[in-house]
């Protein structure tokens, strides 16, 4: 197998063994930094927070690709450790399920400000109502984003990039988080993160939308996505949202307007979520983990088939 899909196998595995970290928290100090960085340099204006993406990201990779080289001129079999590491700090598989799981049981315990406290620990936002639909439906879709965020997007960088694409797919979902233009503070100066995070999202999130069609209900996540995501404002939310949500069997869509008539407001589900739903969600990102991985190991397969037969 290539090295770059032992690494992918090694990182994964990792997180499943390993996936505390051993306390290490990879990226606060990193949110510190940014935090540092946009009290200097918000001054109103796009170019203010171009400016500081720039100084964000630029500096980390740069270092990043100094202790690479150097391990790489000292052995081989260090730069492939790096390239492991990296990757396991990137990934969040087994810490999104288990967060989800909480949630789940906490639910079907009757104990709904327990579940949203493990909910504002997944997703860092409480549910918009202390109601068990509300708490579920809130994780679902948590779920549902951070299954392409934390999961497949650092993988499909990795794969293109090493390294140095997961991590900068991870420095935009911060920055993002962080500066994203949703309040007025950030109105311009947020405008470059929220632009990178998308730009970097795009294709990854469609991939991932797509595998929840290919992993659920396909028809049904297909035509949710083409005649629903409208109803979500982010641009990469939107086909992620609505293929899960259609996926799962929890909306049905045959009902909507047609495409180009959208109402932009909260998508309406055709269930109720509970917390069966939740543990539903945490399965179909598994399942779109796995169904990757294969073909990833089936590409290899097939190349080195090719290599013998030439």
């Amino acid at each position: 197998m290539s090295e770059t899909l032992i690494a992918i196998l090694l990182a994964v595995a990792l997180d499943r063994f390993l996936p505390d970290r051993q306390g290490i928290k990879p990226f606060a100090w990193y949110r510190d930094w940014a935090e540092s960085i946009e009290e200097r340099f918000n001054g109103g204006k796009r170019v203010h927070g171009i400016g500081a993406v720039l100084l964000a990201t630029l500096p980390l990779l740069l270092g990043m690709l100094l202790v690479r080289y150097i391990l790489g001129e000292l052995s081989g079999v260090l730069r492939f450790a790096f390239d492991v590491f990296v990757l396991y700090l990137c990934l969040d598989i087994y810490r999104l399920g288990r967060n989800a799981s909480a949630v789940s049981e906490a639910i079907e315990a009757g104990n709904l400000p327990e579940a949203n406290e493990h909910l504002k620990e997944l997703s860092g936002k409480s549910a918009p109502e202390q109601t068990e639909a509300a708490i579920a439906r809130a994780t679902v879709e948590t779920v549902l984003k951070q299954g392409n965020s934390f999961v497949i997007s650092p993988l499909f960088w990795f794969f293109l990039f090493g390294p140095f694409g997961a991590v900068l797919q991870r420095l935009s979902c911060i920055l993002d988080m962080l500066w994203g233009h949703r309040y007025e503070r950030f109105a311009e100066f947020g405008w470059a993160a929220a632009r990178f995070d998308d730009l970097l999202g795009w294709i990854p999130a469609r991939v991932t939308a797509l595998s929840y069609a290919l992993m659920g209900s396909f028809e049904d996540a297909l035509h949710c996505w083409r005649r629903r995501m409208g109803v979500w404002s982010d641009i990469n939310s939107g086909p992620l949202l609505a293929s899960g949500f259609g996926a799962m069997h929890m909306q049905a869509c045959e009902a909507l307007p047609e495409e180009g008539e959208y109402e932009v407001k909260p998508a309406e589900l055709s269930v109720v979520p509970d917390a069966g739903h939740v543990r539903r969600v945490v399965a179909l990102v598994w399942r779109v983990l796995l169904l990757w991985l294969v073909i990833v190991v089936l590409m290899e397969a097939a190349h080195l088939l090719g290599i013998f037969a030439g």
